[in-house]
């Protein structure tokens, strides 16, 4: 018998190798983005890219219910072991890049 599959390889397979018309308008909607689904899984990255809250909260110069907001609203991603949040210091830089006003204005002129 075959070693069960999580839930997130069964839906990543979907959405990337399914030629049904939602797997095919999914791709087509995020393809050149960053979409979380298509990218790495967090188990690929080694322990030490992963802080913990009091790490972004003092990063970030935000509170802990601004960084609960974050996560709420899926801007962060984050893992939960028991009652710790973890989070992937590329996740939080990539926060601070797209929300950069010079890379924004930059690629507004792109788009152009």
């Amino acid at each position: 018998m075959s070693k069960p599959r999580r839930l997130a390889d069964i839906l990543k397979d979907y959405f990337q190798n399914s030629n049904e018309p939602l797997a095919v308008e999914f791709r087509k909607q995020f393809a050149g983005t960053d979409n979380p689904l298509l990218n790495e899984q967090p188990s690929d990255t080694p322990p030490e890219d992963w802080i913990d809250n009091q790490d972004v909260m003092q990063a970030l110069h935000i509170s802990p219910r601004t960084l609960q907001t974050l996560r709420s609203n899926g801007i962060l991603p984050y893992s939960r072991i028991g009652n710790k949040l973890y989070y992937r210091k590329q996740d939080m830089l990539k926060i601070l890049s797209d929300n950069y006003t010079m890379n924004k204005i930059k690629n507004y002129e792109r788009n152009k």
